[in-house]
């Protein structure tokens, strides 16, 4: 699962190209400001979306974090899936289905008699969507709403909300300013700062 998760990942953000329509976003996100689970720590992300005919939007997703510029990186790829829905009333909705694995360093601990194993490939499901609209001239708002939940003994149950505002710099290229709240396994209110590209 995880080379069919990984290949659709990369097969999707390199043919993020001008030859196919699609928006690929690139955001980093900084230091938990509540100071909760990861305070130290500092996310990457790069996301692409594409319309797959009339009917369908196809996506991947990876996401890296590392404490503070130390330790072990810890990342997160996905394949999405969702309907294309029309805009209804100037909002633009996407909302999709994913697939992903969790690529972290595998560990084993001696506890007493026995081996306990962390880290690792896991793999996890989720859901989201998301809702923009512009307000005035090229500026626009967001928000939105994720669940991700991880398969088997894979212990990942997270929901996160968020918004924000995005302003157009041209037809082409936006930049963004993203509040994220996290709930669940990982706790953390963090700030995103991203520039999105259209093709």
């Amino acid at each position: 699962m995880k080379k069919t998760i990984l290949t659709l990942t990369a097969v999707t953000l390199v043919g993020a190209t001008p030859a196919v329509a699609g928006n690929i976003t690139a955001e980093v996100r900084l230091a938990d400001v509540r100071g909760g689970q990861a305070p130290d720590s500092t996310e990457y992300r790069v996301e692409y979306f594409a319309p797959a005919g009339s009917l369908l939007n196809y996506g991947a997703e990876l996401q890296v974090r590392q404490k503070n510029n130390e330790g072990p990186m810890n990342a997160l790829v996905s394949a999405k899936v969702g309907p294309a829905i029309p805009d209804v009333l100037g909002f633009k909705t996407n909302a999709y289905a994913e697939v992903g694995s969790a690529l972290s360093e595998k560990v084993t601990t001696r506890v007493g008699t026995r081996n306990v194993i962390t880290g690792g490939n896991d793999y996890f499901w989720g859901g989201a969507v998301k809702l923009s609209r512009p307000v005035y001239g090229p500026v626009s708002v967001n928000a939105g709403y994720r669940h991700r939940e991880g398969f088997g003994s894979f212990a990942m149950e997270e929901n996160r909300l968020h918004g924000g505002v995005s302003l157009n710099v041209n037809e082409a290229n936006s930049l963004g300013v993203t509040f994220y709240r996290t709930t669940g396994t990982t706790r953390s209110d963090a700030i995103g700062l991203g520039l999105s590209h259209k093709f």
